[in-house]
């Protein structure tokens, strides 16, 4: 159980250092840029946003991987009778069904894994809920991590 703590805890600083970076960079961007480009602040900032959601939930999946296939900290099983082999694919699809929270239930994990799931699924909502802010205060026509706003 520890090694789930650790890890979690490690992931979570990880990714929450890597989305404020991303949100920094873009906040950046739109300060020295043309302040009347609001639509093409957006499209970067969805850009960025999206991009940078999906590497912190490959992050998860590496994690996740490895908690399995190296640490034993449990198992990922799929449902129903068509049980097949987890492929990285199966893993990449799980991490982004936890990070997003919609918790399709076609995969389960077992053992220790359930609480480095768990802890995903808190900091995707927590990452998500940032961005959607940030895309937010970008509509309106702010730069809202830079220090001219």
């Amino acid at each position: 159980m520890f090694q789930a703590i650790l890890l979690s805890v490690l992931l979570v600083a990880i990714c929450t250092t890597i989305h404020y970076f991303m949100l920094k960079h873009v906040s950046d961007w739109i300060a020295g840029s043309n302040r009347t480009a609001h639509g093409r602040h957006l499209a970067v900032t969805v850009s960025a946003i999206t991009t940078a959601h999906v590497v912190e939930a490959f992050i998860y999946t590496l994690i996740f991987v490895w908690a399995v296939q190296g640490l034993d900290l449990g198992t990922l099983k799929v449902s129903g009778p068509d049980a097949k082999n987890v492929t990285l694919m199966d893993y990449f699809y799980f991490s982004l069904v936890n990070f997003t929270t919609l918790g399709r239930g076609d995969l389960n994990p077992q053992g220790h894994l359930r609480f480095i799931t768990g802890i995903e699924a808190f900091h995707g909502f927590l990452m998500i809920t940032a961005s959607g802010s940030f895309v937010l205060q970008v509509m309106a026509g702010k730069a809202p991590l830079s220090k001219s706003e």
